[in-house]
């Protein structure tokens, strides 16, 4: 299936984006002055607790498009919820989340690069080799790593706890925020442990799983969930939003591994080299397995998990990914994915305005470069 005028409003996606691009300028404006607020706090303890918040403010403000966040403040008006100065406060509690995995997830996947710049373990490994000698600067910087993702957790709670809405509000809210804590975990004990399998006893279904459990849950779906429990959503709205976040959550991923393997590293902000090094079990990786010849597999399990990999064994993978059809058979997934999302949208039981942003946001998710 072939991206056309038939599963892509441009216009629509457009528009979309724009209003992506209005609720960012808020969002990381909101983020500003809550990093200001946990500085003067940290000043109070310690120096050192200082520059642990400017870390976190270094490697959160650097880039992102707070899809998350802006989902939640969308789920909140798809169930008539007038955007106000309540929400905007809350949803900046899964962006805090987002850099709490981001920043334990960098330390297993054992990457440099987060966003174009250091990841933040890496920040700390440098900040070592500076002011300390002797030791172990990779040790330490993973040490504190583990230490600034789980500060950022707190504070994602914190947004929560103080936010202007009632008592039983807040806690439907974060039994939903823990909800998706906690089945991103399971993702990630997935993925992890999967990596680790024989490729023979590896197939869709786990790979969708994973993408179910770690990315779809937390990037689309539960920020949706999220803002509709904020706005006194029905059962049966908050359904259709889960319903859409799952689907298009999914195709997020299966797009995001697209990305990993032929996207460009200046707009991805990591090398398209990074996921082959790792050995991770893609959906491209599994299905050009299933199809290609003994030659064609020798030279991807070569690369696979390979940290001395070449550009040529890199292009070589490429080549086979597409030659087999995996690379079509991904791009297709991810298109009627995208279409299911879009569909649940039509029961007529949310605000039509943010009905079209989320079918426009499930084209661009699709569509993106980076």
């Amino acid at each position: 299936m072939e991206l056309n005028e038939t599963t892509v409003d441009k216009e629509r996606m457009d528009r979309a984006v724009s209003e992506l691009k209005k609720w960012q300028k808020k969002i990381n404006k909101e983020l500003q002055k809550e990093f200001k607020a946990h500085r003067k706090r940290a000043e109070r303890i310690h120096p050192e607790g200082v520059k642990v918040i400017e870390c976190l403010e270094d490697y959160t403000m650097r880039g992102g498009k707070r899809v998350r966040p802006a989902l939640i403040i969308a789920g909140y008006k798809a169930v008539n919820g007038e955007e106000n100065g309540k929400i905007l406060p809350a949803s900046l509690s899964i962006e805090a989340l987002q850099s709490y995995l981001l920043v334990h997830d960098d330390i297993m996947d054992e990457d440099d690069l987060r966003r174009g710049d250091d990841t933040l373990h890496k920040m700390y490994e440098n900040y070592h080799k500076k002011k300390f000698s002797g030791g172990r600067p990779a040790k330490f910087g993973e040490n504190m790593g583990i230490i600034a993702g789980d500060i950022a957790n707190s504070f994602a709670v914190t947004q929560i706890l103080k936010s202007d809405f009632d008592d039983e509000t807040k806690i439907e809210a974060l039994e939903k925020f823990e909800q998706i804590h906690r089945h991103t975990g399971y993702g990630q004990v997935l993925d992890v442990t999967f990596n680790e399998k024989d490729l023979e006893n590896m197939g869709e279904k786990d790979v969708l799983t994973v993408h179910h459990l770690k990315t779809a849950q937390y990037t689309i779906a539960g920020p949706l969930e999220m803002g509709a429990i904020f706005g006194s959503g029905s059962k049966e709205q908050i359904a259709v939003l889960k319903k859409y976040g799952e689907n298009v959550g999914k195709a997020f991923q299966v797009y995001d591994d697209m990305l990993g393997l032929f996207g460009n590293k200046d707009k991805l902000g990591k090398p398209a080299d990074s996921d082959l090094k790792e050995g991770k079990r893609t959906l491209l990786i599994l299905k050009a397995l299933e199809k290609c010849d003994e030659e064609q597999k020798e030279t991807i399990l070569n690369a696979l998990g390979n940290r001395d990999l070449t550009k040529h064994q890199i292009q070589k993978v490429r080549n086979i990914v597409k030659e087999t059809g995996s690379y079509d058979y991904s791009r297709k997934l991810t298109i009627e994915l995208a279409e299911e999302g879009k569909k649940a949208l039509d029961d007529d039981l949310l605000d039509s305005e943010i009905v079209e942003f989320l079918k426009g946001l499930a084209d661009y998710i699709i569509t993106r470069e980076v």
